[in-house]
């Protein structure tokens, strides 16, 4: 009977608590709690920012404004020094949609057919605008290749100033195990055609379709950069038209480089005129940073990242990376990454009560635009606000809230060589299953990758995939905050003991 009892009264105080730290959010000044790391407070933290009233914490939306409040206010209460360009906050622009301006046109020269944007061509989202009334140049597949093989579309013509024409993919299709590898792509055909001075790209997809009208939707990919030149897609129907002079089918002309496996370029008797207008929506994120200075007069030159990513796939829907794209409902990401957020604001906390034991310093920064592709960390990382080549390491979490009876998984250990008995001597005062991963590197594609690409050493802490992840059922009530309460109480352990205190555990 005490048993239930005591039971009953402890989930009280956790609700109590949880309702206590959603309420304070909304209060000029907010309690930093107890400076050990409570499992309560965790769970507090994760309510808050998983909760309906954030919506998610899509990038730019007034509820991401208020996830950055509540980080902004936790570690003001803290004592944590501002380290952004702004108070914490570091703040960035990114394009978040595209749509189609007026005037997307495209005309063949003596064709009177007139071709329709979105049914005959297709600007794509990464094209530049702008027009271009040139010449055609054919390319094939458009390779410039000098690698493991051989194959240059432009070594027999010269595209500068004019149109090429090139075929999507390569002689192999889909292949997986292609020898042409990222050669295939579209990205790198473009840069090649830019490189080689053409004007503008129009490009097909390797096969007719059924219908003869597969363009692909018009996007904005994160992971894209903008050409800089018109790039735009056309029909087969299109595409004959414009060689109409030449005797030969694209379909034809591409089953003759298929066969024979070498270039195929030529100047085609046909002038193309078009115009790209595209409008591109831009939305303004934020990274927060706080600062936690060293002891060291020397050593605290040199600082350890410890950062996770805050923001989520807000309402969901197509192309926003939710699992279920056909249900606009709210995305609240408890274990993605609100358990990640709730472990740097209990960190940043006890880090900076012991400060006195650091000798180096802590850059704690909470990312903004992880789930739009690491925007946040590649921002940081290309306008750091210390000196970038004095970061020891980085400390990233992303999804520790499902812990269970599971190994936490840790990864990157082979970025350092120091790792492997850093990590064992942290381990001798705690019983966690820790499954450490040499690799890691770009598991989760998580935002340790971007500091990893400056040479920076980074372990990744990392509870596991489960059904909820990109789902709206990711919610705070499948948390194990005492799993992750032994996480970061690892954490905390491994940056005191075996990263800052000691004189040589972070030099190479």
């Amino acid at each position: 009977m005490n048993e239930t009892v005591n039971k009953l009264i402890i989930a009280l105080i956790i609700v109590l608590s949880g309702i206590f730290m959603i309420i304070r959010s909304d209060q000029d000044k907010i309690d930093p709690g107890a400076a050990e790391i409570m499992s309560f407070e965790i769970l507090g933290h994760i309510k808050y920012l998983a909760s309906d009233n954030l919506k998610g914490r899509l990038p730019g939306t007034p509820e991401s404004k208020l996830a950055i409040d509540y980080i902004s206010k936790n570690w003001e209460a803290q004592g944590i020094e501002p380290a952004g360009t702004k108070n914490y906050k570091q703040s960035f622009s990114f394009i978040n949609n595209v749509s189609l301006g007026k005037r997307n046109m495209l005309r063949i020269r003596n064709s009177k057919k007139r071709y329709i944007v979105e049914k005959d061509f297709i600007p794509i989202g990464s094209s530049g605008n702008g027009s271009v009334n040139e010449d055609v140049v054919f390319i094939g597949y458009g390779f410039d290749i000098n690698d493991s093989l051989f194959w240059n579309d432009y070594a027999e013509v010269d595209v500068r100033g004019k149109w090429v024409l090139l075929i999507l993919d390569g002689p192999d299709g889909d292949s997986p195990h292609s020898p042409y590898g990222r050669h295939k792509t579209l990205y790198n055909k473009m840069i090649a055609a830019r490189d080689h001075g053409a004007s503008g790209i129009l490009f097909m997809n390797r096969l007719e379709s059924a219908d003869d009208n597969n363009l692909r939707p018009l996007q904005y990919r994160q992971s894209s950069s903008t050409a800089g030149l018109p790039v735009i897609q056309i029909t087969h129907s299109v595409a004959n038209e414009i060689f109409k002079n030449h005797g030969q089918s694209i379909e034809e002309l591409r089953s003759i480089i298929d066969e024979r496996l070498t270039p195929l370029s030529f100047l085609v008797d046909c002038k193309v005129s078009a115009n790209v207008n595209l409008k591109f929506v831009k939305e303004t994120a934020s990274n927060l940073i706080g600062f936690i200075e060293g002891n060291d007069p020397v050593l605290k030159d040199e600082y350890i990242i410890v950062g996770a990513h805050f923001d989520h796939l807000g309402l969901g829907g197509r192309r926003s990376g939710s699992l279920n794209p056909d249900t606009l409902i709210i995305h609240n990401g408890a274990d993605d990454n609100a358990s990640g957020t709730a472990g740097v604001l209990e960190l940043s906390h006890k880090l900076m009560t012991n400060r006195h034991l650091l000798k180096r310093s802590v850059l704690v920064i909470c990312f903004d635009a992880e789930e739009k592709g690491l925007l946040g960390s590649k921002y940081y990382t290309e306008n750091p606000v210390r000196n970038i080549s004095n970061a020891a390491m980085m400390v990233n979490m992303d999804m520790i809230g499902r812990l269970n009876d599971n190994p936490v998984i840790l990864g990157g250990v082979g970025s350092s060589g120091n790792f492997e008995d850093i990590i064992a001597n942290a381990r001798k005062n705690h019983i966690l299953d820790i499954e450490t991963n040499m690799g890691g590197i770009d598991f989760g594609r998580s935002d340790h990758a971007s500091f990893y690409r400056e040479n920076i050493p980074v372990l990744f802490f990392f509870t596991g995939a489960h059904e909820d992840y990109h789902k709206p059922t990711d919610d705070w009530d499948k948390i194990d905050y005492q799993g992750e309460k032994e996480i970061l109480d690892f954490i905390y352990d491994l940056i005191i003991d075996c990263l800052l205190y000691t004189s040589d555990a972070a030099d190479e």
